[in-house]
């Protein structure tokens, strides 16, 4: 129950939101609220004011959210308890959290420019650097990303196909009007937390493997 509890209010706060998704979610909003409430007064202006404002929350508190749900997420796989405030526990390192986000997007999208696979293996070189920056607080965001392109060698492809993976997954969240993805994404999150506790030799210090 608290897993499904936690998955929704991350879900909520945009943790599972990128910008692709985020737009459609916003314009799907917005075109709902005009349908609405298309007689209120200036309700252009209100229903951009409230996309605007949603936006600001799901880049700014999601950031750091998305931290706080990878360190409950890890919190299962160690068989330990939560951190204090849970998805907000991370919330003194905020600002590290938004630059992450904001650098790996910028780098994602630039390389999309210059050609799709790039853009791709880029993000995908950064995959580690939001565990990174949860699990060492006193990491910086580029000491995080470089370290997650570092761990990230020659483990790309396996990342690429645990992805692709989920694509049924999605589909199926689709087909319910998104109500499956309440499910479907924290399942899709500790998949992807397992693979960063196993590829980045976290499982081995943490366990004692020999």
């Amino acid at each position: 129950m608290r897993a499904s509890v936690t998955g929704l209010g991350a879900s909520l706060l945009g943790v599972f939101t990128n910008p692709v998704s985020g737009v459609i979610k916003l314009m799907a909003m917005s075109w709902l609220l005009l349908e609405l409430f298309e007689s209120v007064p200036h309700c252009w202006f209100l229903v951009f004011a409230a996309a605007f404002i949603l936006a600001l929350i799901w880049l700014y508190v999601g950031s750091f959210v998305r931290l706080g749900y990878l360190d409950f997420n890890l919190s299962m796989l160690d068989q330990r308890k939560p951190a204090d405030g849970v998805l907000f526990g991370s919330s003194t390192i905020w600002w590290n959290a938004v630059r992450l986000r904001l650098k790996v997007l910028v780098r994602t999208i630039l390389g999309s420019i210059l050609f799709l696979i790039p853009g791709i293996m880029i993000g995908y070189s950064y995959a580690m650097a939001p565990f990174l920056l949860e699990e060492r607080k006193n990491m910086s965001v580029e000491e995080a990303m470089q370290l997650s392109r570092e761990k990230m060698k020659g483990h790309r492809w396996e990342f690429f196909c645990l992805r692709v993976s989920f694509i049924g997954w999605k589909i199926l969240g689709f087909l319910t009007l998104g109500i499956g993805f309440l499910w479907i994404n924290p399942y899709c999150s500790l998949s992807e937390t397992v693979f960063f506790n196993e590829y980045s030799g976290r499982a081995e210090a943490m366990y004692d493997r020999s």
